[in-house]
């Protein structure tokens, strides 16, 4: 799976929990994290070896989940978080670049009121 630009993320509205795992492991192995346990509680061991989240993270984020959350049974956020976000970003994307509401309602399977508040988001942000 093709890794989605994450540079446009606003971290500080995710979950407390979903902040907290981007600050321990940084924001894409968060999101790999999510996409492969997403929804689910996950065993973090006390020891690197003992764990499937090898084939996810990279050593050193592991590392860092292990000496924080070693032990514990961490529920893993899902991945909709970051889906929503990127969603929204391209319809504000498309949406300065022309395309109408309408459009957009029938591309992404939205009403019309949710392309409003979305675009009306971007225009708070600026």
């Amino acid at each position: 799976m093709k890794m989605p630009d994450l540079t446009d993320i606003d971290v500080t509205s995710m979950p407390h929990s979903l902040q907290s795992l981007i600050e321990c492991i940084g924001l894409e192995n968060a999101y790999n994290l999510t996409c492969a346990f997403g929804g689910r509680p996950k065993y973090i061991p006390k020891h690197r070896a003992r764990t499937k989240l090898a084939d996810v993270l990279p050593a050193e984020a592991l590392d860092a989940l292990i000496q924080r959350y070693a032990g514990m049974a961490l529920e893993i956020p899902k991945v909709d978080h970051f889906q929503r976000q990127l969603r929204n970003l391209q319809i504000q994307r498309e949406s300065a670049n022309g395309l109408s509401r309408s459009l957009l309602a029938d591309k992404y399977g939205l009403s019309l009121r949710q392309i409003g508040n979305i675009r009306r988001q971007d225009c708070e942000v600026r």
